[in-house]
């Protein structure tokens, strides 16, 4: 079970690259245009080892790899994700994801919203409905729902294909953060925030149909085309637009998500190195965390590693 998407709606860990290209038709690419690949050398590193942003989701036009990043995750001796996905794991997860209140969804958040719930849950497949949710935390069916359509086609997201390519090519395997971390962030929320968000997604979901937008299909075009405009004002958009009564919460979880998580993933990525002069190392997480003054690819230059653009 996924345990996390990586707040799609808050976070957007989407392809940010250096220069805008022209209009791609996404529907014919086998690869996005450009890899989100950055070099790492410099130091004491005697091979030089990759940063790569990956959009949590499931696609065959994403989980095939652009030929930079290929031929880079083929030479990579070691490869770690955001976590480790190892199945055993992945299993333990689960528990993590149930309320400790006492209470049942539908308890929780009260009967129209649950209505609403339902709603929403059947126009992504009639067969659905609240009952599934009930067991679960109120901030994991909110992070479910925006794409909870394409999970359901059995996709496996590109994270979770790299990390399985990996075990198969015996590279060595390992995660940059604990599963413990990132759910801290939103076990951190209190109910009352939760419901909120939950009532602004599906008020934002309703608004999409009705304008007969498909936003996970909007940002699965931008990753594959590379248009770094669009991608961030999307996120801008969404942040001062969707939120709400929220805004100042928006703000919140994304310092937490991104700028926070950038630094601690950095020192991770730093220690790895340092740990492994001799390898090269493949560090797969979210590409948001490569965009803005935070990227993790700044921090590491401030650590004395030169970074290099590899999607040139």
């Amino acid at each position: 079970m996924k345990f996390l998407l990586t707040a799609f709606l808050f976070v957007a860990p989407f392809l940010a690259l250096a220069k805008e290209p022209a209009a791609i038709h996404a529907t014919k690419l086998k690869h996005p245009v450009k890899p989100a690949l950055w070099k790492i050398e410099g130091k004491n590193l005697t091979k030089p080892s990759y940063l790569f942003g990956t959009i949590h989701l499931g696609d065959p036009r994403i989980t095939t790899l652009h030929p930079k990043a290929e031929k880079a995750f083929q030479t990579s001796d070691r490869f770690y994700a955001e976590i480790d996905m190892d199945p055993a794991k992945q299993v333990a997860i689960a528990p993590l994801l149930m309320r400790t209140d006492g209470k049942i969804l539908s308890e929780s958040i009260g009967p129209k919203l649950t209505k609403r719930l339902n709603k929403a849950l059947k126009a992504i497949n009639p067969d659905l409905d609240s009952k599934a949710f009930e067991p679960m935390k109120t901030w994991v069916v909110t992070m479910a729902l925006p794409t909870l359509k394409l999970d359901l086609s059995g996709g496996k997201a590109l994270d979770a294909v790299l990390y399985e390519r990996a075990i198969s090519d015996e590279k060595k395997v390992g995660g940059i953060e604990t599963v413990e971390s990132q759910l801290k962030i939103f076990d951190d929320l209190t109910e009352k925030e939760q419901i909120s968000l939950l009532s602004d997604s599906l008020k934002a979901m309703k608004k999409e149909q009705a304008e007969g937008k498909d936003s996970v299909k909007e940002l699965l075009d931008l990753y594959l085309a590379s248009d770094v405009k669009k991608i961030g004002e999307m996120i801008k958009e969404h942040m001062e637009n969707d939120m709400g009564k929220n805004e100042e919460l928006g703000r919140r979880l994304m310092k937490t998500l991104l700028d926070d998580r950038n630094i601690t993933m950095t020192d991770t990525i730093a220690k790895k190195l340092s740990e492994h002069p001799g390898s090269s190392q493949f560090f797969a997480v979210g590409a948001a965390h490569y965009t803005g003054k935070s990227a993790i690819q700044h921090l590491l230059t401030k650590k004395g590693y030169t970074i290099t653009p590899a999607f040139k």
